[in-house]
């Protein structure tokens, strides 16, 4: 069930970037004036850049916060008066363990589990020009972050070797970190997002962009502000 979830966002996020290509006007360079067209322009973008997910606990049972470098794409829905609606899905992996309870970070010497994720972005926003050449472009929003994850036994490790903490096997041990990805909604992460262009042409724009990831799940389960993700990266659009 969990991998047929994983595959889904990854559907989802393909389809709706290719309705972006499809109804992009050869050509055309983006709406950005209020006084603009009705019409919705769209645009495509790819990401490259590091995220930070916080641990609040123990350092003893778990890793230190986490550092995961991610590659993106996305896709730019223009809409007029300058409001954007945008889907983006970055990729990325991480070490896991299991502590009894929750999945927690892991440093490589002590993974048990090996995830593949996929954090898919649904946003909307307001974009602005600033500056006396009208070549800085700046889009501030929020949205919604849903992160799918899959572990699967990181290398050289036994599925029948024993959690020194639980006693229970590795096996087992993936098969609850898997479980724990989407228990308590822990896949849920409300999301605000900054983001910097420099319009090279009309067509080409380079720059960065910011986001900070709530956890959700963390929060209504007490736990406050573990699992927390800061993400940071080079953004490059076409259109």
């Amino acid at each position: 069930m969990r991998k047929r979830y994983f595959f889904l966002l990854v559907f989802l996020f393909s389809l709706s970037h290719f309705y972006a290509q499809e109804n992009s006007g050869i050509g055309d360079a983006p709406v950005l004036d209020s006084e603009s067209s009705a019409r919705i322009d769209t645009s495509i973008f790819f990401t490259l850049g590091s995220k930070i997910m916080l641990n609040t606990d123990d350092s003893l049972k778990s890793a230190p916060s986490p550092v995961m470098y991610s590659l993106g794409i996305g896709g730019d829905f223009i809409l007029k008066n300058n409001i954007f609606l945008q889907t983006h899905g970055s990729f990325f992996t991480n070490y896991y363990l299991w502590d009894g309870e929750r999945a927690q970070p892991a440093e490589v010497e002590n993974r048990t589990a090996t995830a593949l994720s996929l954090m898919l972005d649904i946003d909307g926003g307001y974009r602005f020009k600033i500056g006396k050449t009208k070549k800085h472009l700046v889009s501030v929003g929020g949205g919604i972050g849903f992160l799918a994850r899959y572990a699967f036994l990181s290398g050289d490790v036994d599925s029948s070797e024993v959690n020194r903490v639980t006693g229970s096997t590795a096996g087992d041990d993936v098969s609850d970190i898997n479980s724990n990805f989407y228990a308590h909604l822990n896949f849920f992460y409300p999301e605000v997002l900054l983001s910097y262009s420099f319009i090279l042409s009309e067509n080409w724009k380079i720059g960065a962009e910011f986001r900070t990831y709530i956890p959700l799940g963390s929060i209504l389960n007490g736990t406050g502000a573990d699992g927390m993700i800061f993400s940071l990266a080079a953004k490059l659009s076409y259109r």
